[in-house]
C-alpha cells in the first residue's frame, strides 16, 4: 500500500504531497535522497499559509508564531530567513535592500555600494542571526549553507536578471523567455567573476558563493549553460561542477 506523505522540497522549498515520487512536481529536483523526518502538519501548514499570504507583515506574523509553536523546525526558521526585511518595505520609498536576494546585486553593479555598505553585504551572507538559528537546526551546517546561497541567487536571478527589462527583450510586451539562457549569460558571468576577484571574502566563502551562483544559474536555465560556460572560458575562469 502507497504512503502519500506531504514535505518540502530542498531545492525550492515548496510544500507538496509526494506518493512515491522521486522527483519535485515544481522544480525537477531529485527526492531520491534519504529525507528527514516529515514536517509537522501545523507547520506544515503554517508555511503554505505564509507562502499564499500577499503581505509581508502578514508572512511575518506567521512564521513568527509558528515558530515560536516548533523552535526545532528548520523549514519554518529557513521561511523566517529568505523573508528577510521584506516587511520593512515602504511603497513611496523604493528600497530594494529588504529583499533578502538583493544581496547578490553587489557582484552586479558593485559600483553603487560604499564600502561599508559593501562589507555589510558581504557579512550578511555568512553571518545573520536568522542564518545561525537555521545551521543551528541543520544536521550539515555547510549542506545547509550551500543551499541557501543557491536558493538566495535563484531568486535574485529570478526578480532582477530575468525579471528585468534591461537584461531580457521583449517584443510587443511579451518577454523572449527563450532566450533567457543566451540573454542573461552575460550578467551572470560579470557577477561570477566579480564574486571570484572578490579578496575581500576569504578564500572557501568565495569558491561557495560563486559555485552557489553558478548552480542557480543552471537551475534557472533548465540545465542550458553553454553560454555562460563559453564567456567564463574565454575569461579563463572556472566553470563548477553541476550540483
Amino acid at each position: 500500500m502507497s504512503t502519500t506523505t506531504t514535505r518540502i522540497c530542498p531545492a525550492c522549498q515548496k510544500p507538496a504531497t509526494l506518493e512515491g515520487a522521486t522527483f519535485c512536481p515544481y522544480c525537477g529536483q531529485s527526492l531520491s535522497a534519504p529525507q528527514h523526518q516529515p514536517l509537522p502538519k501545523g507547520a506544515l501548514d503554517a508555511i503554505t499559509k505564509a507562502s499564499q499570504a500577499k503581505n509581508p507583515k502578514a508572512k511575518l506574523d506567521i512564521l513568527t508564531n509558528a515558530e515560536k509553536e516548533y523552535p526545532d523546525c528548520l523549514e519554518i526558521a529557513e521561511e523566517l530567513l529568505f523573508l528577510g526585511r521584506l516587511h520593512e518595505r515602504d511603497a513611496k520609498n523604493a528600497d530594494y535592500s529588504v529583499i533578502k536576494c538583493y544581496l547578490y546585486q553587489l557582484y552586479l553593479t558593485p559600483e553603487d555600494f560604499s564600502n561599508a555598505k559593501a562589507e555589510a553585504m558581504r557579512t550578511e551572507f555568512f553571518s545573520h542571526p536568522q542564518l545561525e538559528r537555521c545551521l543551528a537546526l541543520a544536521a550539515d551546517a555547510g549542506t545547509f549553507t550551500k543551499r541557501y546561497l543557491t536558493r538566495l541567487a535563484g531568486e535574485f536571478i529570478d526578480l532582477f536578471l530575468r525579471g528585468s527589462n534591461v537584461y531580457m527583450r521583449s517584443i510587443f510586451g511579451f518577454t523572449m523567455d527563450s532566450k533567457a539562457p543566451q540573454l542573461l549569460a552575460a550578467p551572470a558571468n560579470h557577477i561570477l567573476l566579480n564574486i571570484h576577484s572578490d579578496l575581500a571574502l576569504p578564500q572557501d566563502q568565495r569558491h561557495t558563493l560563486y559555485a552557489a551562483f553558478y548552480n542557480a544559474f543552471d537551475r534557472q536555465m533548465s540545465g542550458e549553460t553553454s553560454w555562460l560556460d563559453e564567456l567564463l572560458s574565454k575569461d579563463g575562469y572556472p566553470i563548477p561542477q553541476k550540483s
